[in-house]
């Protein structure tokens, strides 16, 4: 059962209010002249809300590249799948050589 208490009574019982969050798994809503402002919910669940946040953050992103693609394919149809490839390999290089200046990464290339 989600628990409502004021911003004042939840200062004054935080604890209390942490530990039944904990023991219950229920979220408690601090409410501030008498609106919603934050939750308390247990750690698990903040990682599983965490976690969920970045699948969809991925998967936005997975189809935003898609449809970069689609638009990109279209444009460059007459393009033979070498140059296609030769392109890749330079925009790749580009941006790992960015990445690498920026600090993000280290990156060595493999003889072979």
């Amino acid at each position: 059962m989600i628990k409502t208490v004021s911003a004042t009574e939840a200062k004054a019982k935080l604890s209390d209010l942490m530990k039944s969050a904990v023991q219950s798994g229920d979220s408690v809503i601090i409410q501030s002249r008498g609106y919603p402002q934050v939750v308390i919910v247990p750690y698990t669940e903040y990682e599983e809300l965490q976690r969920l946040k970045e699948c969809a953050r991925r998967s936005e992103a997975i189809m935003r590249l898609q449809q970069i693609a689609r638009e990109a394919q279209i444009r460059n149809e007459d393009m033979t799948a070498a140059a296609a490839e030769a392109l890749a390999e330079e925009i790749s290089g580009e941006a790992i050589e960015n990445l690498v200046r920026k600090g993000v990464v280290r990156f060595e290339r493999s003889v072979q």
